[in-house]
């Protein structure tokens, strides 16, 4: 059951990024290719959820007003909270793209009888 952390929400943050860069250290390779299924699918779930996440922040910082939640901008640069917005819609497209190409490979791995270990 997922919890509503709303106070913790830079710290699962960090705490993704550290299990994300675990991760990609080791899947240089996989000892049980039987558990690539799952792998998949539990990488196709994780997607999707980071691509909720990026739908939300751009809609809020979409929302966002300046003098409630931000003081201006920094001496005529380009960024802006709507600016920032734009782009995560567009992260959020790209990753929710990614998780359709994820569950595609996923499908396509669960017709494969992997063996418990590889045999060579």
């Amino acid at each position: 059951m997922a919890i509503n952390e709303e106070t913790r929400q830079l710290d699962i943050a960090g705490e993704l990024e550290a299990t994300a860069r675990t991760l990609a250290h080791s899947t240089r390779g996989v000892p049980k290719p039987f558990e690539s299924y799952r792998l998949l699918g539990e990488l196709s779930a994780t997607a999707d959820h980071l691509a909720q996440v990026l739908a939300q922040l751009a809609t809020w910082h979409a929302a966002t007003q300046d003098g409630e939640h931000y003081d201006g901008e920094d001496g005529g640069r380009t960024g802006s909270p709507q600016a920032a917005a734009d782009e995560l819609h567009a992260a959020a497209r790209a990753v929710t793209e990614a998780s359709e190409h994820i569950r595609r490979a996923h499908a396509h791995n669960g017709v494969v009888r992997w063996y418990e270990t590889p045999q060579g």
